[in-house]
């Protein structure tokens, strides 16, 4: 039985082990440092609006099926795909050729639950059973390392790896002074109690280390404004450490637009996107020997048509987006067909997650661990 970690003396820990990764860090031909590959996911709570981050402006069906909501300044990435024109941080990446657009992402059979779609998107398995699927990375790349969230909620992306994972939130050591694990009489006929809480105490001591090892940021670095930007300062800090994680989880709320989406859309992509270009810029300002990558997904898209309050509701395909020196295509995919949807108005996906995924692993560690 899976042991809830909300429920779990208020604790939002993932039990976790803090190895070193040196063998993949260092190489001993030339001498030479090879730059480490660092993977950050960014999950977009709530069901991203593709049609609204990707635009099809040469497409009458989009204006006619959103007469209300779509947009109608943008910036062009091609003859027929346009950018949301408050992602417009992202547009130096794109030109540079670190951004790819991965389009018609979904599944077959979407499911429109935010958990049960959350748990397929976080296992790239359409049932949403079996491992994460940035820990499957971790365990074919041999990575001996922690897997490190640092959203609110976490996310089964990092977990059921052959190492473990931590969830970094930030106020740990306030809380560590209410713990006792000292108290064996609770601990009576309550064997699983007890490994659970022999497993968070020593989760307690590893994030403490990892609380340790950061420090400021240069000056020269900026942070954008936004509930996205204490995870980003985080990351960076710890992009900044000696030997930083190679996995990071982040996550960004806000995306169910059900009512009035075209303003809180807007801005949810705004903040997204500064956030993005400081992870990127950030690194590389940093010098470090790190290949830092930034994969954007989100549990399911929105439907074609708006609705009567001024909104969209859950649907099927959607946008991903691949940041990094991995991801020199521009796009991956086809942008959905809008005059052909499902039986329920959604548009219809071509390229699953799990292809997806085994696309940022190739790119990524393909060549220097043939995985």
């Amino acid at each position: 039985m899976e042991f809830s970690r909300r429920k779990f003396l208020s604790l939002i820990f993932l039990s976790g082990l803090l190895p070193t990764f040196n063998k993949y860090a260092l190489t001993s031909q030339n001498n030479i440092l090879e730059r480490k590959s660092l993977l950050i996911l960014i999950e977009l709570r709530g069901g991203n609006d593709g049609l609204n981050t990707i635009i099809p402006f040469k497409d009458p069906f989009y204006y006619s099926q959103r007469p209300n909501i779509s947009i109608h300044d943008y910036l062009k990435l091609n003859s027929k795909l346009a950018l949301n024109p408050n992602m417009k941080k992202l547009m130096p990446l794109f030109k540079e050729k670190k951004l790819t657009f991965a389009l018609g992402v979904g599944w077959t059979k979407p499911n429109r639950s935010h958990f049960k779609a959350m748990d397929q998107w976080s296992t790239g398995n359409e049932e949403g059973l079996g491992k994460g699927w940035l820990a499957k990375i971790s365990n074919a790349i041999e990575n001996n390392q922690f897997l490190l969230s640092l959203g609110p909620t976490g996310s089964n992306a990092v977990q059921g790896g052959d190492v473990n994972s931590l969830h970094l939130i930030g106020n740990e050591n306030r809380m560590f002074r209410n713990l006792n694990y000292e108290n064996k009489e609770i601990f009576i006929n309550r064997k699983i109690l007890q490994k659970y809480t022999e497993i968070d105490a020593f989760s307690s001591k590893e994030l403490e280390k990892v609380h340790q090892r950061i420090s400021n940021l240069p000056k020269e670095i900026k942070i954008p404004k936004g509930k996205l930007s204490k995870q980003t300062k985080i990351a960076l800090k710890l992009i900044n450490t000696k030997n930083p994680p190679p996995f990071i989880q982040m996550e960004l709320s806000g995306f169910d637009t059900h009512q009035n989406q075209i303003n809180r859309h807007n801005a949810k992509l705004k903040e997204l996107s500064e956030n993005i270009y400081a992870l990127k810029r950030g690194s590389e300002i940093l010098g470090k020997f790190i290949d830092l990558n930034i994969v954007v997904t989100s549990e399911f898209g929105r439907r074609l048509k708006e609705n009567s309050s001024l909104g969209t509701d859950h649907g099927s395909a959607s946008v991903a987006m691949l940041i990094g020196d991995s991801f020199k295509d521009q796009f991956i995919g086809h942008y959905p067909n809008l005059s052909e949807v499902d039986s329920r108005g959604d548009l219809i996906p071509n390229l699953s997650p799990d292809l997806l995924y085994k696309y940022v692993q190739n790119k990524i560690w393909q060549q220097r661990f043939n995985v």
